[in-house]
């Protein structure tokens, strides 16, 4: 996760805090939630803290290049993919 972080503090605008049960769980549907569980065979559980945190670097990259959410659900919005940016570079707050 720290090169995730070296990349984000780039650039990245973030608020003082962000954390998971407010700002990053409801970013993820229970669709999303579903696949994930599906793909992952139970590894990756975006409805959990831990999960997520220790998923983060790479769920970053697929929701940046737009790989993830897979279709037919749209990408996330640049101020959707920068909050999670912020989640990781503030500490993966819960």
């Amino acid at each position: 996760m720290a090169n995730v972080r070296e990349l984000l503090a780039a650039g990245l605008t973030c608020p003082t805090s962000v954390s998971f049960a407010t700002d990053i769980a409801p970013l993820f549907n229970s669709t999303d939630i579903s696949h994930m569980k599906n793909v992952t065979g139970g590894k990756l559980d975006l409805s959990n803290y831990d999960s997520v945190v220790m998923w983060s670097s790479a769920i970053y990259g697929k929701v940046q290049s737009g790989d993830m959410p897979p279709f037919p659900a749209p990408a996330w919005t640049e101020e959707q993919v920068n909050l999670f940016g912020c989640w990781i570079q503030l500490g993966c707050k819960p």
